[in-house]
């Protein structure tokens, strides 16, 4: 479920992916009210999870939560970015 396009001030290749509670990584990037923030942190606990964010902002994700992300696309050791 990746769709390989600039994003708003991120960076010249990112990837969207379907953001939940089992999936978000450090270094993914949400939109929020039309700001971009970039997630510094994932704290894991029995009621979901929260992300941390640059801003300072926190946002909680649970069961339900599914959001839209941006993330840099992994790249192999020989430098060539995985299809």
């Amino acid at each position: 479920m990746t769709a390989h396009e600039p994003a708003l001030g991120f960076g010249e290749y990112m990837e969207t992916v379907a953001l939940t509670r089992t999936t978000v990584r450090v270094e993914d990037r949400v939109i929020i009210g039309g700001v971009p923030m970039r997630i510094v942190d994932v704290v894991r606990t029995h009621t979901g999870v929260r992300l941390d964010l640059e801003e300072g902002e926190r946002l909680w994700l649970t069961t339900r939560s599914r959001l839209t992300a941006f993330r840099d696309p992994d790249i192999d050791p020989s430098g060539n970015r995985e299809r």
